[in-house]
Formats: structure tokens, sequence, C-alpha cells
């Protein structure tokens, strides 16, 4: 641009100038059109146009405003880093229970308490927690704190609390949250208050960690196996006869105080109604009104309370989870929930059958999968009918058997599975009993327990007699019945006295233990006769941990790799998998390597760090709920130290219990690689991301995945062994390669996906690529030794 005029005479700049189409404008207001020159250099008139229109002043407020906004800048990185990491992260906050016990009330009038008034009670000392640890030295990190029941107790009443707390810089012991209680209830107004500081009982409740754990020198053998045997006496009820007109519909008319919700008594449960038909009119979820009224109104068994099913809790929660009012929060939670192990154990989600048809899966009805909690969907099929009410269903088939053919020597099952743990390690015969009254597999796989038998529909323990004092003749008979069930061996064994049956609920319902002897210990075959027991000891054992790599559920084809196996995959081939539901939606894969801890890819939670992350496993389709399904909140996230890797360890909130549909896959081992295995395989899903189906896949080399993706020296490239034209599956994030070892018989997890696999012919044809295991095995066994100390 140029400029025309008398630099003395200061003409405005209005008042002639160029656009930058070369026309030009005079002070008569004539339009003129110049040529542009070629060149590009300035004139000295240039340099005075330039230096009048950015003088110092307007340089100096460039200057301020591009300052102002680096400082925006700044400070909005600054709101992000400290929303997503420290504020509020669910990963982040440490969560712990607690309890102690008030002998009295009355002491303290000031309170204007009176036993029927629950709710205030809870409201004064929610308060009165919030006020202990606000004013700790705990304060900076301090969230919040609730009652979450009252209690009646022999010594009074037991107070039920949570406190939270969102640590900064290090994690909050569970000491420091005693020692801080411990002094509070030294002080006089808890003292007045009539607490008794003796009863003080507090434990983390979710062990969260987002950061790795420190790797030290210790060795990376197992944790000593130092179990004992647990077994957990429900306190005794009194029932009551159902009091809403809200809750006629449900299927029983006795239930019983304290409710679920912390209810003492009918009265207060009326007082407190107005909250729960607000969220009942909400209309969030079809199950909502049934559920709330087993929260309120539980059901009383034999004086015993049954909570609803966690798959239950966590199928209300995807539709009304986010309008429960805070302070019911910590009531709903379903990690408070048992899972489904046999009748009795939690109620189920009700009709469910109903629920598939509106999922228009109703052709899922009768086809020898249950796709219910309690196989209600499989239980009224014309091939159950003529086994009766009782019947024992056959886990993975279409049929349906007499309870007097369980265990009688003849296999009556397509898949043999009714002739299958006959003999068992379990907690106590009862559960045992439970877990095996409704079909032919699934029941727990505990290391620590009684050794139980079943025949013909009976069921009992193994006596000790005559070998009580034989430690070798013990021994002989654990290491036998470890094996048989899939342990690695016999850790211990000892004669102790059955407990079980002296209660006063097992009197008043005539339970009379059955028991048999061993013939000969030391025989190849250990046989049992009939026994009185006299002295009613029983044999206790401590087996060794479980086999990984060994689908169980398959029986003798366990051991045969992918022979027998089908594309689509059925409950229990492949019992490690577990599917990442994030807000109760699936979006990635993991692998199950320890009863607490998963592998999978860290990209699943780029971008997701306040969502709210689940694993389920013991399942094959994900619009299914089935008798063996198990669901665990995720805790925390710990990348892997190796470069370019993506692989990461996530820690369940609790330990998944072992069964033949939920056990570990195997680490490789040393000299295990892809590349010289030719049994390989990694899971997707249909296209309608339901069913989940085995791909069989080679390894090939790395300069065909360069061509399609970004590789590291850490990875595997693999490919379909089969050209797959039609878009049937879908691999998600996380997705793992098993390799089936010919040598150990196990199937170990060499890969991992770090991601999706889109459903196309396009995506389908191309390689995988995945993290190889094998480089990570001492840091993984080395977190999860550390984890547990």
């Amino acid at each position: 641009m140029t400029f025309s005029g008398n630099m003395k005479s200061k003409p405005r700049v209005k008042d002639t100038w160029e656009s930058e189409l070369g026309y030009g404008w005079s002070r008569n207001g004539q339009r003129r059109c110049r040529h542009r020159p070629e060149s590009t250099m300035s004139v000295s008139s240039d340099i005075r146009f330039t230096r009048r229109k950015l003088s110092r002043p307007c340089r100096g407020c460039c200057a301020a405003i591009a300052a102002l906004l680096v400082l925006l800048l700044l400070a909005a990185v600054a709101v992000y880093l400290g929303h997503m990491y420290l504020f509020g992260d669910p990963l982040n906050r440490q969560t712990f229970k607690g309890s102690f016990i008030v002998s009295s009330w009355s002491s303290k009038e000031d309170l204007s308490l009176n036993l029927a008034d629950n709710s205030t009670r809870e409201s004064e000392l929610q308060q009165l927690l919030a006020d202990v640890y606000s004013r700790s030295e705990l304060r900076s990190c301090f969230v919040g704190a609730d009652i979450l029941a009252l209690d009646n107790a022999d010594e009074g009443t037991r107070v039920h609390f949570e406190v939270s707390f969102e640590p900064i810089f290090t994690a909050v012991s569970t000491p420091a949250v005693i020692d801080v209680m411990a002094q509070a209830l030294l002080t006089p107004y808890f003292t007045g208050l009539g607490a008794v500081p003796d009863t003080l009982h507090i434990e983390e409740s979710s062990v969260i960690s987002s950061e790795a754990l420190k790797e030290s020198e210790t060795t990376t053998t197992e944790a000593a196996t130092t179990e004992i045997l647990l077994v957990v006496e429900e306190e005794l009820r009194e029932c009551s006869q159902l009091a809403l007109s809200l809750c006629s519909h449900l299927p029983y008319n006795i239930t019983t105080y304290p409710n679920l919700v912390g209810h003492a008594s009918k009265d207060v449960l009326l007082r407190d109604l107005v909250a729960f038909r607000e969220l009942l009119d909400a209309e969030c979820s079809y199950l909502a009104q049934d559920f709330v009224c087993q929260m309120l109104q539980p059901r009383c068994e034999e004086r015993h309370l049954v909570y609803p099913c966690r798959a239950y809790c966590r199928a209300f929660h995807a539709g009304c989870g986010e309008r429960l009012p805070d302070r019911l929060r910590p009531h709903f939670d379903c990690s408070r929930f048992p899972d489904y192990h046999g009748p009795g154990s939690c109620a189920p989600e009700p009709d469910c059958r109903g629920g598939l048809q509106r999922l228009a899966l109703s052709r899922r009805a009768c086809d020898g999968i249950p796709d219910c909690t309690d196989a209600a969907d499989e239980r009224s099929c014309s091939h159950c009918a003529a086994a009766g009410t009782d019947s024992i269903r056959c886990a993975l088939n279409a049929r349906c058997l007499p309870p007097h053919l369980r265990c009688d020597g003849t296999p009556d099952c397509a898949d043999g599975s009714d002739e299958t743990g006959c003999l068992w390690v379990s907690r106590s015969l009862a559960s045992w009993k439970r877990e095996n009254g409704e079909t032919t597999m699934g029941a727990v796989r505990t290391r620590v327990g009684y050794a139980v038998w079943a025949e013909r529909g009976r069921f009992g323990k193994i006596c000790a007699t005559p070998y009580e004092n034989d430690k070798k003749a013990l021994m002989s008979v654990a290491t036998s019945l470890c094996t048989a069930l899939t342990y690695k061996s016999a850790i211990a064994a000892e004669a102790v006295p059955d407990a079980e049956g002296d209660s006063e609920d097992d009197q008043k319902n005539n339970y009379k233990p059955e028991y048999v002897e061993i013939v000969n210990p030391a025989a190849a075959e250990i046989s049992f006769i009939k026994s009185e027991c006299p002295e009613r000891k029983v044999i206790k054992i401590v087996c060794d941990q479980l086999e990984c790599g060994v689908p169980s559920a398959r029986g003798l084809n366990a051991i045969k790799g992918v022979e027998g196996l089908s594309r689509s995959a059925r409950p229990g081939d492949w019992p490690w998998h577990a599917a990442l539901l994030r807000s109760h939606v699936h979006a990635c894969d993991a692998v199950l390597v320890h009863s607490s801890w998963l592998i999978t890819t860290a990209s699943c939670f780029q971008g997701q760090p306040k969502a709210e992350w689940t694993a389920r496993l013991g399942t094959v389709r994900i619009q299914s709920t089935t008798p063996w399904q198990q669901e665990r909140r995720i805790v925390g996230m710990i990348r892997s130290p190796v470069e370019g890797s993506m692989l990461a360890l996530v820690r369940l909130e609790e330990p998944v219990e072992m069964t033949d549909f939920v056990r570990p896959a195997c680490l490789p081992e040393n000299g295990f690689h892809a590349h010289n295995q030719s049994v390989c395989n990694t899971l997707g899903w249909t296209r309608n991301r339901d069913q989940l189906q085995r791909v069989h896949v080679v390894t090939t080399s790395m300069n065909y995945c360069e061509n399609v993706s970004i590789t590291t020296g850490n990875g595997i490239c693999a490919e379909p062994l089969y050209d797959q034209d039609d878009c049937d599956e879908e691999e998600y994030a996380g997705s793992s390669m098993m390799c089936f070892d010919e040598k150990s018989k196990h199937w170990s997890l060499l890969g991992v996906s770090s991601w999706r696999i889109a459903c196309s012919k396009i995506g389908l044809g191309r390689p995988r690529i995945y993290d190889a295991v094998t480089s990570h095995v001492d840091w993984i066994q080395k977190t999860i030794l550390n984890s547990s100390r």
C-alpha cells in the first residue's frame, strides 16, 4: 500500500488510500485505478504509514490484549486440570465404612429423640460425624459423612456410617480415620449420648488408586495362602406383615424391619414415603416400583432378610440412578447386594421373560441358554415340564432332570454336567445345596471349606472318622479333591467339629446332616460309605490357587483347545472374558487375570475420567442376565510403564467369586510367544453387539501392519485365518488374543487390542495390532502382589 500527500500537512488517513484490488480514492472523490507494482519493495512513505498506523500506544494495547488472552488460556487449562484431577474424580475418592454401638439414647435429653424417630436421629448423627471430621487433621480432604443404618443389637443400637475423602497428594490411611473417630467417641458429647468406644470398627470399603503402584524388589511369587474359613452368620429377624398398599403387588406378604433403607418401623417408613413416591412418579424405569418396594418392604424368609440381586439393582440404576436423592444413594448402592447363587440367595428381576419380549428377544426362551438371573426363560419350557417342579436344569443343554438323577453314576445331560461336582469344597453345606438346587453347574469354587458330597439328590459332609488324627490320610484326601476341582494342589487339611446344624434356626427346621466316611484314603480311587459320624468331626480343606486358563465348564473338552468350540461362544467357553461398561453402556473388553484385577487397554479411559465403570463377567450376551453373571465396580487403573504400550491393569472394588463361568486366564510363561502358536483366538461381538463370538487369528509380519497403522516394538501383528466376507462381528478395544499352550493345556493371554475393529468389510479385513503381554509379566505380577499387602 502507498500513501499520497504531504507529510507536513498531516492529512487525514482516509483522504487517500488503496484497497487490496488496487483502487484508490482522491480527495475530490474521483475513483482511480492503478496498476499494482510487481515488486513488493517498500518506499519510505510505506514505512511512515506503518509507523503511523501502529504507533507505540497501539502496540502497547495489542500487547496487553495478547497477554490477557494468554492468561485466560492458562486459567482455562488450570481449571480443566483441576476439575479433571483434583475435584470429584471417582477414581480418586476413598470411602470408609464403619460402625459403633450406642447403649442408650435417653441420657442426651437435648436431642429430643425417641426410639421411633430414626430419621431425625440419623440426621443428628450425620451432622455430628461431619463436624468431627471437618474439624480434624483430615479436614482438607474430607468430603462428607452419611448414616447408612441403625440396627438393633444386644448391647443397644449399632450405628452404621460412611465417610468419604478426596486425597490430593497422598491416600488417607485407615488408622488415621479410626484415630479421629476414636478420639471423638471419648469426648463428653458422645459419652453422654451413650456411645461405646470399644465397639468402633472402620475399614476402607474400596481401595482406589489412579496412580501406578510403586514397584519393589520383592519376589514375584504368589502371596502366602493364609485364608481362614469365614461363614457369615446372618442376623435373625422378626418378620411382620406388609404395611404399604403401594407394594401389595409383591409375591409375598411378610417383611422385616429395619428395612434396606434403614427405617426401623412402619411409622418411620410412612413418614418418609413422600421421597419415594416422587421417584416413582418420575417413571424412570418399568422396574422402579418393584425395586423400591423390595427396598422398603424386603422379603422375610425363615427369619432372614432377602436382598435384591446385584444385577437387578444395576438394571434399576440404568434408568433411575440419576434421579436418586443424595441421601438415598448409599442405601441403593448395588455393591451392597449379592450376586445370584441359587434360589433364595437374592431376589432376581421380576418378569424377566416379559423383559426379553420388550427387547424383541423372546426367541431366546427355551434355547438351552439362560437369559434370566433365575433362568425363568428356561424353566417353563416343554423339556422341563416332565421332570417336575423341583427338577434340576442341565446347565448348557435344553433338558431338566429329576433330582435323583444327579450324581447317580450315569450321565443324563448331553455335556455330562450332572455327574460333575459330586465332591466339592464349600464354605457351608447349606450354601452348596442352594447353589446346586437349580442347575448342574455354577457352584462357587472356594479355596477354603468343608469337604462335601452329593448323590442322587442327597447332600452331606465327609466325616473325618477314623482318620481324624492321621494328617497324612487327610492330606491325601485333600490333594485328590483339590486337584479334581482344578486347584493346583492342597495346602492343609484337618478334622474339625461340624457346627452347622447347631443353631436354633437349624433345629427348628429339623436339620439332620448326612455323613460318609473314607474307605481307604491311600487308594488310587477314593471311595466312601455311609456313616453316622458319632463325634461329628468333618474334614476342612485349604486348596492352593485355582489353575488358570482352564475353561472347566467344558468338562473333558477343556484340555482340547478349540476342538468342539463353536464360533458363537457358549457360557463357560471363555470364563476370563469381561465386558467393561461405561455408565451402563458396553464400551470395551478386558481379561480376568486375578480375582481383583483385569487387563485391558488404557485407550478405553481416555477422556472419560469421571464416568462410572463396571466390569461384567460370566455372560456371553450383553442384553441378558445369566445365573452366573457377576458385576464389579472398577475403582482404579494403572497404565503400563513400558514405552509405547497402551496396556493397563484395572482393579475391581471387590474380588469376584470363582465358578465354572468366571475364572482367570494365564499370563504367558517364558518362551511362550504368539508367533510359535497355531491356535490363537480373539473375541468379538455380533453386529447387534450382543452375542460373543471367537475369531481364529494367526500372527503375520509387522510390515503388514505398518501399512495401516502406527506400530511399536511391543506389538503383535495378526490377521484372521479365514476370510470373512460377511460383516457379522465387531471387536472392541481391550479384546484379547488368547493362545492355547499344547504343553500345559492352558489358555494364555498373549496380546490386548488397543483399538476397536469396526463391523465392516474394510475393518474385518485389516490386520489386528495387539500389545504384547509377555514383556509386562513381571510388572503385572509385582503390581498384584504389592496391592495385596
